[in-house]
């Protein structure tokens, strides 16, 4: 029961969190008058580089070249990984990156397997991206398969175009998804 209220408590915490964060970037984003002033559809171009952001996460993370993953970041991003650790900045999320790559992570590759893109408000993406990650033994030994992950993206464009500015992942539960009620109903 405990670890049922902790997963609702912080799956509720990242919630508030995107929330505040597309708060305060909507706050940033200069208003528009006239019938233009909601664009409701990502550009072909603006999707285009968010893809790209997304596949450079990607290369640098199997290159172990977190340098390179740092340039995705914005200054500010925070990051959830699957087991709830919260990193707050790109140089905590460099400093824990940079550890486990030099152990748990050091042969670990993963594959994007897909991404889905969604205008949030003009320069906010939401890229929910679904990947395959090779297996690892956890630090206390643990042995965890090769799974399936999903990692919610929110993508902002700035001055230096865009970057990721918060991350969420999770692992699929295969089994739980046979029993999804929405994805069982379109079929």
């Amino acid at each position: 029961m405990r670890a049922k209220h902790g997963a609702v408590v912080a799956a509720l915490l990242s919630a508030v969190t995107i929330a505040g964060l597309t708060a305060g970037v909507w706050a940033q984003v200069p208003k528009q008058e006239g019938p233009r002033s909601r664009t409701t559809e990502l550009t072909k171009e603006d999707d285009t580089a968010v893809r790209e952001i997304v596949a450079g996460f990607e290369k640098a993370w199997n290159t172990h070249d977190i340098k390179a993953l740092a340039k995705v970041l914005r200054e500010d991003a925070q990051f959830v990984n699957p087991v709830g650790m919260h990193w707050h900045g790109r140089d905590e999320i460099v400093t824990a990156l940079t550890a486990f790559h030099q152990t748990i992570f050091k042969t670990h590759s993963l594959h994007v397997d897909a991404v889905e893109t969604r205008l949030v408000t003009p320069g906010v993406v939401v890229a929910v991206v679904t990947e395959t990650a090779d297996g690892f033994t956890t630090p206390d030994g643990q042995v965890r398969p090769k799974a399936r992950d999903r990692v919610t993206y929110i993508v902002v464009k700035g001055s230096d175009g865009w970057k990721i500015a918060h991350g969420h992942g999770v692992v699929v539960d295969e089994e739980a998804a046979k029993n999804d009620p929405v994805k069982n109903s379109r079929k």
